[in-house]
């Protein structure tokens, strides 16, 4: 009995553990962590289906086939790709969310309460780091320059997210009455803690879904609104401790100094712990008493109408304030199309989309262009920067995952995409509908909705959290006579997660021993920098990297040449060729190399002014009566 206990232990705590490090240490959208957590969930998700092989459910085995065949044709897109390393890196992170979906599943014989009270504490816990941030100048020092709440997850839109999801979670928490007073005032505590964090993260969008997510929690608890005294609790503290926040310059200004920081930081410290006491006392009131049902709803409808009462009148007061509703229209048109967002707290009142109306009709021309496999998984980053006129409006994702997948994958990954989240849907409409399953069915819908705004994919921090709970919500506690041991399928698994780990491997470790040539190389140990490069470029082949550094350390036009072949569309490979003939004085061909960077991105390398530029010195060299050169004698 004991070791069924610990057994049935273990899996849980392992997947904690994971998303700890996940969303405390993911490094952002950085590749560097990927094959260490990719690792560890392939090995824990191995381990746990030959401990107790799962019985799939029809939708939780859709989740798994359409998540694995896109891992699959990312890796296949390689073949077609314009930058085949970085398509292998985003096969890669597919196969690691694809981990994360499978343990999910087998999580299935966990209390569904247990993943969302965890979940909740886990995203809380996040938000408790984050805020340290601000109290303590030196754990973050960046916010000196950019005042936008991000740490630990280097990203602030990714922690409003975080914040977000946290807000249905603690509702779900604090509205269930079988539970101790003191986890439902927890449930409180996240709610707040939420509002704070999300507001000085300035995401507008982020906000936007904190308050949708309370919105729709409250209106499918409509019939008792258990949780809504947690709202009266923890919103109003939230709002006041953010707002006055936004007025101390350590807090929400850039580039304000340590002084101002500490000192700031030390306020924000009491008016966040005021807050919690507040919240606390608040809704250890308000989450004892037995709910009056018909008082609440007469009193929760009254709120929204005031609540909707307030945005239609601000709504009204800005369209007079245009002058009609077609000039409002058309002003706040032009500047989502156009305007420039900028990193302050004033981005909160405007309307600009941050360049995203130019990335979508970027990766919808490029899809338009490569309709059926797209230009390779994770390209976009090149095909921005050679569409754009400007690094300003150049990105690595066009902020609208489906349409990442559309412009990167074509309509097959686009398909599989979609496949993936049906499955999900289905899950969920066939499952049983308890609040905790609604509790992260609302999770994985606010999830979704933010991808369609945002460059998701690239964080293991969100992604890691909200793919496990989709294979939660997709697959179904199996019955006990189901769970017999398929040696065959056991054995594939086990073959099929060695090779996963391979491909993690290969370009991490390819990466550190470019590393380990640079320090080589600044000893002076030549050969052991050179057989670093030859590893380097052996265990992953499609890197450029290593293939640059051959070419520089042994003077050959060959890896240069093999450069330009594996990305033709990057003008950086072009330029570097370019380099490497003006060293040489093959003038001729810098020049048609340099031509050829240029022709890909007159705003890159080649376009850069400056006589140190290598098209500008080789058509000198080549054209020396050219208007353009400096009279030489």
């Amino acid at each position: 009995m004991q070791r069924a206990d610990a057994g049935a232990l273990a899996l849980p705590a392992a997947a904690a553990g994971l998303l700890v490090v996940a969303l405390l240490f993911g490094h952002g959208s950085s590749d560097s962590r990927l094959f260490w957590i990719g690792g560890a969930t392939i090995l824990v998700a191995v381990a746990a289906a030959i401990w107790r092989p799962p019985a799939l459910s029809g939708p939780a085995l859709g989740l798994l086939l359409s998540l694995a065949a896109l891992a699959i044709w990312q890796a296949l897109t390689i073949a077609w790709s314009i930058q085949p390393a970085r398509s292998w890196d985003y096969a890669n992170r597919g196969l690691v969310y694809f981990a994360f979906a499978s343990l999910g599943v087998l999580l299935a014989g966990v209390p569904r309460s247990w993943i969302a009270a965890g979940l909740g504490a886990l995203f809380t816990l996040t938000l408790l780091v984050a805020l340290t941030g601000k109290v303590f100048p030196g754990i973050e020092p960046d916010y000196a320059r950019l005042a936008r709440l991000r740490w630990p997850l280097a990203y602030w839109n990714q922690l409003a997210l975080v914040a977000a999801l946290t807000v249905p979670l603690g509702l779900w928490l604090a509205g269930r009455r079988e539970r101790p007073l003191r986890a439902r005032v927890a449930g409180a505590l996240h709610v707040y803690l939420a509002v704070v964090a999300v507001v000085l993260t300035f995401s507008r969008f982020g906000i936007a879904l904190a308050v949708a997510g309370a919105i729709v929690w409250t209106w499918l608890e409509r019939e008792q609104h258990e949780s809504f005294g947690a709202l009266v609790a923890a919103v109003p503290p939230g709002v006041v401790v953010a707002g006055i926040a936004l007025a101390l310059p350590g807090i929400r200004a850039n580039g304000a100094t340590h002084h101002e920081r500490a000192r700031d930081g030390a306020i924000f410290a009491v008016l966040v712990v005021a807050g919690l006491a507040v919240t606390t006392a608040v809704a250890s009131v308000a989450l004892r008493r037995e709910p009056d049902a018909p008082a609440r709803r007469r009193f929760v409808r009254a709120a929204a109408g005031a609540f909707g009462a307030l945005v239609v009148l601000a709504l009204v007061v800005l369209i007079v304030h245009a002058g009609g509703p077609g000039d409002f229209v058309r002003a706040r048109w032009h500047e989502f199309t156009s305007a420039q967002s900028v990193n302050n707290v004033q981005r909160l009142g405007s309307a600009s989309s941050g360049n995203r109306w130019l990335w979508w009709q970027q990766s919808w021309h490029a899809f338009t262009h490569h309709p059926g496999g797209g230009t390779g998984a994770g390209t976009f980053g090149l095909t921005s920067t050679v569409a754009a006129h400007n690094s300003i409006q150049a990105t690595v994702e066009p902020h609208n995952t489906p349409l990442q997948f559309l412009t990167e994958t074509g309509i097959v990954g686009l398909l599989l995409y979609a496949a993936a989240v049906a499955s999900i849907v289905v899950g969920f409409l066939r499952g049983p509908r308890d609040r905790p399953t609604l509790a992260l069915a609302v999770v994985l819908a606010l999830g979704w909705v933010h991808s369609l705004v945002d460059i998701d994919w690239s964080f293991v921090a969100t992604q890691a959290p909200l793919f496990l709970a989709a294979g939660v919500v997709a697959a179904r506690p199996a019955p006990a006579e189901a769970r017999a041991r398929r040696l065959l399928a056991l054995a594939a698994a086990a073959v099929c997660g060695l090779a996963v780990l391979y491909s993690l491997f290969a370009p991490w470790y390819s990466g550190r021993r470019v590393d380990a040539f640079f320090s080589a190389f600044g000893r002076g140990d030549l050969p052991a920098a050179r057989a670093a490069l030859d590893d380097a470029h052996t265990l992953n082949p499609l890197a450029i990297e290593p293939l640059l550094l051959l070419g520089t350390i042994d003077d050959t036009d060959r890896p240069f040449l093999d450069a330009t072949k594996r990305e033709p569309r990057n003008p950086e490979t072009w330029y570097e060729l370019a380099t490497h003939y003006a060293r040489d004085g093959k003038w001729g061909k810098a020049l048609a190399a340099a031509n050829r960077s240029y022709f890909l991105d007159q705003y890159g390398p080649a376009g850069k002014p400056g006589k140190g530029n290598v098209l500008n010195v080789a058509r000198c060299h080549v054209h020396p009566d050219s208007p353009q050169c400096p009279v030489r004698g």
